[in-house]
């Protein structure tokens, strides 16, 4: 393609070193987050690691863009990258729910921490897919493409935030419960609530403010989309940009590895949750499925017959 093959990228002056300054600024938090991973042995952060990939290469291809002015590849790759990367950080969040929900007791949640991010991590898998498609058809010549790419967006950021906010009720509702439930000795894990609201609030934040922008444009017949958030390029870096910052850096800061253990399974009762085989009898065949198991504090099952919570499981003559 060469660079004179299509109409300008942009309808205002686009500011190069901004673009600059947030890919470094996403890199900085990238590399934190991945010396972090190692240093801490979480290797489930793996979503925030790629939503931080997305998000540099986003704004390092949106400063490209700018220096090609006239070339639209780059402009599509900025596009769909900043679209879709908040979603992945919304996947961490929930993921980061669903450990502390293994550590500090799934029974305090309305629903089941596996479930949790079985669901909203599918739900957030089609959001990421649809945001991808749509984001690249918003810069073809075909109007009607352009048109349906919109609307696909819009619905798919409408369907995030819905979703989003369905999860910030069930974390507040296992907040409460599971402060009233372990009281003071809950305290310590207490940060990663914080830092869990506040992410969610920005990424939140975010994506309705991508919502309205693409809710906004007008299409004139057999006209170009006109819009406010199309002629004015702060939008982007402080509705955008700015709060996946403060989302990113949040998770830096207040580092899950640092308040929950690396093991998934642990608990904050001294019992641990591991999975066990058990036999489950289908139609036409036996297959076997995991069963929580719990352990004492000394390491002893406490689903052993004659258990009675005292470290050690009773003797067929001291069950007699």
């Amino acid at each position: 393609m060469s660079d004179d093959d299509t109409g300008p990228n942009y309808d205002y002056d686009a500011n190069k070193p901004a673009a600059l300054l947030f890919t470094v600024i996403f890199g900085i938090a990238l590399l934190l987050h991945i010396g972090q991973a190692i240093r801490y042995r979480t290797w489930w952060v793996w979503p925030l690691i790629i939503g931080l990939i997305l998000e540099t290469e986003g704004f390092a291809f949106r400063w490209y863009s700018i220096v090609k002015f006239y070339t639209l590849w780059p402009l599509v790759v900025s596009q769909v990258s900043v679209i879709v990367a908040p979603a992945f950080i919304a996947a961490q969040n929930y993921m980061l729910v669903g450990r502390m929900m293994s550590y500090l007791g799934k029974e305090h949640s309305i629903v089941s921490h596996t479930l949790i991010t079985k669901i909203f991590v599918l739900c957030d898998i089609v959001s990421i897919l649809t945001q991808a498609v749509s984001a690249s058809m918003l810069n073809g010549d075909d109007l009607t493409t352009v048109r349906t790419g919109f609307d696909i967006l819009i619905a798919a950021l409408a369907f995030q935030v819905f979703m989003f906010l369905i999860f910030v009720g069930i974390t507040i509702v296992f907040d409460k419960r599971s402060r009233a439930a372990h009281g003071e000795a809950r305290k310590a894990i207490n940060p990663l609530f914080v830092a869990f609201y506040l992410s969610a609030g920005m990424i939140i934040l975010r994506s309705v403010y991508r919502t309205l922008e693409f809710a906004t444009v007008k299409f004139g017949e057999n006209q170009p989309a006109t819009g406010y958030s199309l002629t004015h390029e702060w939008l982007v870096y402080v509705w955008d940009a700015l709060p996946i910052t403060i989302s990113a850096f949040t998770l830096n800061v207040i580092h899950a590895g640092r308040y929950l253990p690396s093991k998934k399974g642990q608990r904050l009762d001294g019992t641990v949750e591991e999975p066990q085989p058990s036999r489950v009898c289908g139609c036409c065949c036996i297959y076997k499925r995991p069963r929580p198991v719990k352990y004492d504090a000394n390491g002893v099952s406490m689903y052993q017959p004659g258990y009675m919570g005292k470290g050690t499981p009773l003797t067929p003559q001291e069950s007699a």
